[in-house]
C-alpha cells in the first residue's frame, strides 16, 4: 500500500484522475488495473477495416491505458484457437515513463500488423474469443474487457468445433465494436438485429459480466473507464 501511494504521490502532476485511483484503492483494497483483449477478424468480409481498427485501437484505448494494464491482441482467422494468433502481449510497467514508451512500441506493433497481408477463408470468432478468455482469467486484474472487431458473422471451417463453456466468460466484459455490416444485413436489417442478439445470449449464457454493441468507437474510453471503477455499463446495447 505504501508502495502505491508513493506512485499515486509521484503521478499528481501527470494526471489527477490516475492518482485519484490509485489512492481509492489503497483505501477499498480493490484492483483498478485493466486487462483488454481485443480481437481483430482479418476474414475476406473484415479484411479491408484493419487500418481503421488498428486506428482506434491508437486512438481510443492505449491513450487511457494505465501503468499496470495488460493488452492483449488477437487475430480472427480460420483457425483462431492457436497461441499463434496472439499480435500482442504487453503489461504496463509501473513507472509511467516506462510505461509511455511501452505504448509507443505496441502502436509500431499495430502499424506494422495492419500492413501485413492476412486474410482468412473462415471465421472463428469463438475460437478467438475462447483463448482470450483463457489469457484473461490468468490476469488478476481489477477488470477484465474483451473488444472485438468483426462483422460477427461466425463461419467455422469443415471440421471445427467450438463448445463455449458456462463460465466462459466469467467476470469478463464483451463488447462488440465497429460491427461491420454485410450486403444481406443491409437488405433486411432484422438478420443482422437477430445476429447481435445471439451473440448476447451466448455471451450472458457463459457468464458474461456484461454485453455491449458500440457504433461510435469516441464512448469506448469512457465505457472503459466506468468497467474500471466497477460501475455497471452505460453504452445502450444496439
Amino acid at each position: 500500500m505504501n508502495r502505491l501511494k508513493r506512485l499515486a504521490t509521484s503521478l499528481i502532476g501527470v494526471g489527477l484522475p490516475l492518482a485519484a485511483l490509485l489512492l481509492a484503492g489503497c483505501a477499498d483494497g480493490r484492483r483498478y488495473d485493466q486487462a483488454i483483449c481485443v480481437l481483430i477478424d482479418v476474414s475476406g468480409t473484415y479484411a479491408d477495416q484493419r487500418m481503421e481498427v488498428v486506428r482506434t485501437i491508437k486512438r481510443e484505448v492505449l491513450p487511457n491505458m494505465m501503468p499496470g494494464d495488460t493488452l492483449l491482441v488477437l487475430r480472427i482467422d480460420a483457425q483462431s484457437y492457436d497461441r499463434e494468433n496472439v499480435e500482442a502481449l504487453l503489461t504496463l510497467d509501473a513507472r509511467p515513463s516506462r510505461a509511455n514508451a511501452q505504448k509507443l512500441a505496441l502502436a509500431q506493433t499495430l502499424d506494422q500488423f495492419a500492413k501485413e497481408p492476412l486474410s482468412a477463408k473462415h471465421t472463428d470468432i469463438p475460437g478467438a474469443m475462447m483463448l482470450g478468455s483463457e489469457y484473461l482469467r490468468e490476469l488478476a486484474s481489477g477488470s477484465r474487457v474483451m473488444l472485438i472487431f468483426s462483422d460477427m458473422k461466425e463461419d467455422l471451417a469443415p471440421g471445427t468445433k467450438r463448445e463455449i463453456r458456462a463460465d466462459e466468460f466469467e467476470e469478463i466484459a464483451v463488447i462488440a465494436l465497429n460491427v461491420k455490416r454485410l450486403e444481406h444485413d443491409n437488405a433486411n436489417p432484422e438478420i443482422f438485429r437477430t445476429r447481435m442478439d445471439d451473440w448476447e445470449k451466448r455471451v450472458r449464457a457463459s457468464g458474461g459480466h456484461s454485453w455491449q454493441a458500440i457504433m461510435d468507437s469516441r464512448k469506448l474510453p469512457e465505457t472503459l473507464s466506468n468497467l474500471r471503477e466497477g460501475e455497471s455499463p452505460s453504452t445502450p446495447v444496439s
